[in-house]
Order: structure tokens, then sequence, then C-alpha cells
């Protein structure tokens, strides 16, 4: 390792566990929520000379890394890491931190090991950590969606710090925690089993957000951490949504601003629809939130959002049955942050929900570091299409935004260029394959013999606009057959230097 070292954090119930057996359709019932995922761990080296880079794994609570797992990536190349398959102990659970010689981006998958939906969300720079991070929703148990979510918040300092959490339901009291964590430790804040990880008193049926901020032990000073967020369901009942788990990223304090935006809105567009929880990042100030929907005049708008609170929007009020865009948030003072989830409401069972974040800027340069591409059949395989949304001023001329896709050994597989215009606030689409989506044309054709419905592909990719251009995307990721589609996950791209 030379002096250019990058880290990336998964701040997340990272889990190692010993794979089930598959289930007939008859017994694939949701596990217990207790019961952990497998993590798949992806890296993505988006420059073009190699990187040696190393996984270290620290259980909750613990600043001392228990495995040391190096990984080297080809230039542009990525890789696959089965965190069950390591040398940790089983059942484990943690987080990780990714060191490198050069900047290298990661995501996650919490692979469930039967009856749940996948889980999946970004690693962090460091240039992420902040001493005030926040939770746009949080779940506990009783709740009317029978939903819980699950609060990993991870210590980016060598030093130990303490944390504190609050949590701000839409209606009653603030719950408050602190919690001493070691260097690079984290701690698990779970909605359903409340009592244990989050403290007596928390209150039942818990719906709202969280806030968190970090001093140092020794001086009191702010010290740095990141978080990530999972929610699963946790009946096991007839009800159609019962299989649904999805995971986001928490969001820095730098993050937050008066004008976000959210690269998909849906209402009831191929049986989905979006919909957002939106947070004031204010301690102290109410603020005015409006939300407008590309192509729609009508506005939806809360009058008197309070300090770290949430509002829970869809735009079917205004955009009607059908609609498919992208949508701008705005604030009349205070900073704002969003999760969106995308919900399949009709149509084959299970029925997925996916989650990802609003931004308040975007790069003229993006990293997907997964991207597949799999057959019809078998139904399980996976496809990605990104949600590519321009929120410059200005359009982005025709031919001038590429998506570059890579094979894990790092050859470049196919370019993707645009055949219009985008104009400021517009959104294009673009697979590996090339289907369905008329905005791209891609080069080389497929190999020979291969056609959309055949072709099988691993790797990432690399989204670029021209000088100036500020560019947002979301990633889906389902499988092609109705009754595994349980399984889709959106995440969002990762912004490039």
């Amino acid at each position: 390792m030379n002096a250019r070292v990058s880290h990336s954090m998964l701040a997340a119930a990272l889990a190692a566990s010993v794979a089930s057996a598959p289930l007939s359709a008859a017994q694939a019932q949701p596990p217990a929520i207790s019961q952990p995922f497998t993590t798949q761990i992806f890296l993505q080296n988006p420059n073009p000379a190699a990187a040696t880079t190393v996984i270290n794994f620290y259980p909750e609570l613990s600043g001392t890394f228990v495995l040391a797992h190096p990984v080297n990536l080809n230039a542009n190349g990525s890789a696959q890491v089965a965190v069950g398959s390591l040398s940790l102990s089983s059942p484990w659970k943690g987080s990780a931190v990714v060191s490198a010689d050069q900047p290298v981006v990661a995501a996650m998958i919490q692979v469930p090991p039967t009856g749940y939906g996948r889980i999946m969300f970004n690693a962090f720079t460091s240039a992420d950590a902040s001493s005030n991070i926040f939770l746009s929703t949080f779940l506990g148990r009783g709740n009317a969606t029978n939903t819980a979510s699950t609060f990993a918040v991870q210590n980016t300092e060598s030093v130990p710090i303490t944390i504190t959490v609050n949590f701000i339901p839409t209606s009653g009291p603030t719950f408050n925690t602190s919690v001493v964590l070691p260097g690079f430790a984290t701690k698990i804040f779970d909605g359903y089993d409340y009592t244990t990880t989050i403290g007596a008193g928390f209150p039942w049926a818990f719906d709202g957000s969280a806030a968190v901020t970090a001093v140092k032990v020794s001086d009191g000073t702010p010290a740095l951490v990141v978080g990530s967020a999972e929610e699963r369901r946790y009946d096991t009942g007839a009800d159609s949504g019962r299989f649904r788990a999805y995971g986001f990223e928490a969001i820095p304090q730098s993050a937050g601003a008066s004008t976000i935006y959210m690269p998909t809105a849906l209402c009831q567009f191929n049986n989905t629809t979006t919909f957002y929880a939106i947070q004031n990042l204010s301690s102290s100030a109410t603020t005015v939130v409006t939300v407008t929907y590309s192509g729609i005049s009508t506005q939806q708008v809360n009058t008197a959002l309070g300090p770290l609170a949430k509002w829970s929007v869809n735009p079917c009020p205004v955009a009607g049955a059908g609609y498919s865009g992208a949508a701008v948030i705005q604030s009349s003072g205070a900073p704002l942050a969003a999760v969106g989830k995308a919900n399949q409401i009709s149509g084959s069972q299970p029925r997925y929900s996916t989650a990802f974040l609003a931004q308040a800027s975007g790069s003229r340069r993006l990293a997907v570091p997964y991207v597949r591409w799999n057959p019809t059949s078998p139904g399980t395989a996976f496809r990605s299409n990104i949600a590519i949304q321009n929120i410059g001023s200005t359009a982005v001329p025709t031919g001038q935004l590429s998506v570059y896709y890579y094979a894990q050994d790092g050859s470049l597989f196919r370019t993707c260029t645009t055949n219009t215009a985008l104009v400021s606030g517009a959104k294009a689409n673009s697979n590996v394959a090339g289907a369905f989506f008329p905005e791209f044309n891609c080069t080389p054709g497929l190999p020979s013999g291969v056609t959309t419905a055949t072709l099988t592909f691993a790797g990432s990719a690399v989204i670029e606009g021209p000088s100036g251009a500020q560019l947002l995307a979301v990633i889906r990721n389902t499988t092609p057959a109705a009754s595994t589609q349980i399984h889709t996950e959106d995440f969002n791209a990762i912004p490039l230097p």
C-alpha cells in the first residue's frame, strides 16, 4: 500500500451464516426477523490502473478487526466477495472497512436464506462521514406496516466516541439513547428487538425519523460516523407484502439541502408507485416543503414540517395512474433529506419494495459497482436497469451522455450513448443489453449468437456526461420472472471526481 489510501465503510449489520437449503413455494415463508442474512460485497475500481484493496471486518461493538481479506482489482475491474464464505464465526454480525491504494467504491447486498427480498446499499467514503447523520424513516415493531428497521451506526474514528440517537416520532415525544463506541466499531439499533438494542421505554409502534450526533470521549469535540438502515416485514401471514425487505444509507449533514432531487417518481406505472419519506434536518426550525413532479403542473405542499420530523408522500394525488417521471423536493429554508421507496402495489405476488436516496447535487461521472444481466430462465437471475437524471440547468446534448459497461476483469463490454438530448430535469434509461429503452444506442453489438434473452453479464458501469454536467442515477436490480421479483432492489450510483 502506498500513501494514496482511500477507505470505504460498510456500516451495516453484515451477516455471515451457513446458507439454508432452498424451500418449495409452499414452504417459502419469511424467516424470523432476527434470522441473519448472508452478505455479498461488491468492489469497483473505476480507474485506469489496477488497485490493491483489503477488507477489514469488525464485530459489532468491537474496535478490533477479526479478519483482513485482500482483493486485487484490475483497471476498471470489479469483484464480488461472499462474506459467508470467509473465515468468520457463524452467525456473525458487524461492519467492514475497505482500504485501497487508490480510490475505489463499494456496495453490498444482504442475501436472505429464504423468503425475504434482497437488501442493497452503498458503502461510504471517508468524505461522507459526519458528526451529524440522519435517517429519514425509522419503524418500530407494532406499526401499521408490520415492518421494522435495523439502523447501524459506525464509528469512522480510531478513538472511542459517544453517539446520541434521537428517535423523532410523527407524533409524540422524542426518545433519546446514547452509546460509547470503540474506534471503528458499530452499534446496531433494531426496531423489532427494541428493548434490548435501543432501550426500555422506546415506544411501541414507532413511526418516525432519527438523528445521530457524535463526539469524542476524550474531549467532547465532534466525531465522524456513517450509518445505514434495513427494513423488513416481520409478519408471516397471508399479506401479499409480507416478503418485503430493502436498505438505504443514512444521510450526512453535508448532503442535506433546500433543494433535493429524486431520479424516479412513479404512480401505478408497471404496477409500481414511489413513496417518499422527507425529513427536515433542522433541529430547531419548521419549514415548508414543496414537491414538484416533472411534467405535472400541480405541486404537493406541507406547510409545517417540524424540526427533524418526516413527511410521507407519493405522486398519485397529483400525477395520476400511469405516471413515470422524476421529482424535485424544495424547502423554504431548512435543509432536507429524503428516502424513496418503490412499491409494487398490484400484480403478481409476492410484491416487492425497494429503497433509494434523494440527492442534492450531481456529478458528470458516476460509478455503478453492481451490474447484472441474465437470461429469462432461470427466473432468479438478475437484470440491472439504470435511470439517469439530468439535474443541471442546461440540456446534455445528443451523443454526450454515455454508459460504459465493464466486465469484472476490467474489459470494456459495451458503450451505450444517448441518441437524443437530455433536457434539464429529464431522465434516460439504460441497460447493458440495450433492450427496452430507445434513449441509447449501444456498440458494439452483442456477441455472435447472443440475444437479449440469452445474454449473461456480470460487472460494473461508469456513467459519464460532458464537462459541467450534473447527473444522478438510480439502479434497479430485478428478476424477469414475476414470481421472484420480490428480490428487486434499488441503489444510487456513486459520484466520481
